[in-house]
């Protein structure tokens, strides 16, 4: 069962350490964050409404014939963000550049980190511990043990790019209580499908704040999110499964079983079923203002000159439609002033690359991007 894969980790336990690395969870107070927001012209209560969003996300002409949004608004809160740092024990200057991970919908920060047996074999966190680099992986506002904020009106594309910023300052700032008495000098960024369009947003609007970005289970591209939303099948958490989301609002809502979860998620014959098995047990169910709300948000991606990296998967269904042969030519476009730009979308796995077999070289190019391109630790 999926279960008995999963290691428990005690909520009252925020230190862990090897011999090698030591790490603190934290809950990190975020006040008076304030974004643009959008008002919803639908609501999610019922299995009905879900089923009747998913159809108008997925039809042929979804663009012009269905509009989610009513106007615009303005949010502003104050948010409880799990979060977790890690860094090496034997202190290098690398350590002082600080890699912050922004997870996917439907998934929390463990998907750095998974929290199976074996899942060091998947962990971007180990592999780059082991590297010498400090680490910051967070639930996002939502999910995990974050916040759970209306899933309408708040959690919202907007406001997490916000609390990207809000604690990228936090770890840069002096003295920071997030970072083990290690001196923070910089930040890289990674993000993984929604977290990388988190990430790709910030890294325009906020350049002072990153050296780069590195980007996973993105195009850029919204071609094929209506084979993604017609696959899934969304259902409301709470009805769906009240013993374990049961105190989630309904606008919270989940891909219906595993293989929904496993048909954007992975490719056969590249990964292990006991894995995709974990991702399931693993999962937070997403806000559904997330989805009808990416997109809406300007920022210019041809503004960045910083490092980018774009690393995929050849068969990333909503990132590519299942093939990414060619479309990343697209993505290119997107980052046209990156300096330096690299691109690859050759990696034998489906969306979440970091769970399929041979990881490890998906961790070690993603990685060598970041050493080469963190300024001031050569």
């Amino acid at each position: 069962m999926a279960s008995a894969l999963v290691i428990l980790l005690s909520a009252f336990s925020l230190a862990q350490a090897s011999s090698d690395f030591t790490c603190e969870t934290y809950t990190v107070p975020l006040k008076n964050i304030s974004a643009p927001s959008f008002k919803l012209s639908f609501e999610i209560k019922t299995q009905f409404d879900i089923n009747d969003w998913t159809f108008n996300e997925a039809r042929r002409d979804s663009s012009t014939a269905f509009n989610g949004i009513a106007g615009p608004s303005t949010t502003v809160g104050d948010f409880d963000i799990s979060a977790r740092f890690c860094t090496p024990l034997k202190a290098t200057k690398l350590a002082q550049t600080v890699l912050v991970m922004t997870h996917g919908v439907g998934a929390d920060k463990t998907y750095w980190d998974p929290t199976l047996i074996g899942g060091e074999q998947y962990s971007l966190v180990q592999a780059a511990l082991a590297r010498g680099h400090s680490i910051f992986h967070y639930d996002r506002l939502g999910t995990g043990q974050s916040t759970k904020a209306d899933p309408h009106t708040v959690v919202q594309f907007p406001i997490q790019v916000e609390i990207l910023a809000s604690l990228t300052r936090l770890l840069l700032a002096p003295s920071s209580p997030y970072t083990l008495n290690t001196t923070i000098t910089s930040a890289f960024h990674l993000g993984h499908s929604f977290g990388a369009y988190i990430t790709a947003a910030f890294g325009p609007l906020y350049p002072e704040l990153t050296q780069g970005i590195s980007l996973s289970g993105y195009s850029g591209l919204f071609d094929w999110f209506n084979i993604l939303i017609a696959g899934w099948q969304s259902r409301v958490a709470a009805q769906l499964d009240p013993a374990r989301w049961g105190s989630l609002q309904s606008g919270y809502v989940t891909p219906v079983d595993i293989y929904a979860d496993a048909y954007l998620d992975f490719k056969s014959p590249f990964f292990d079923h006991a894995v995709a098995e974990w991702v399931t047990s693993a999962k937070s169910p997403y806000a559904i203002a997330e989805l009808a709300t990416l997109g809406q948000t300007s920022y210019n991606t041809s503004s960045f000159t910083k490092p980018v990296q774009v690393f995929q998967g050849r068969y990333d269904l909503s990132a590519c439609g299942g093939n990414c042969d060619g479309v990343l030519n697209r993505t290119a476009l997107l980052w046209k002033n990156a300096s330096p730009l690299d691109i690859t979308g050759s990696f034998p796995a489906g969306h979440m690359v970091n769970l399929h077999h041979n990881a490890s070289i998906a961790f070690a190019a993603m990685l060598d991007f970041v050493g080469e391109n963190v300024q001031g630790t050569k």
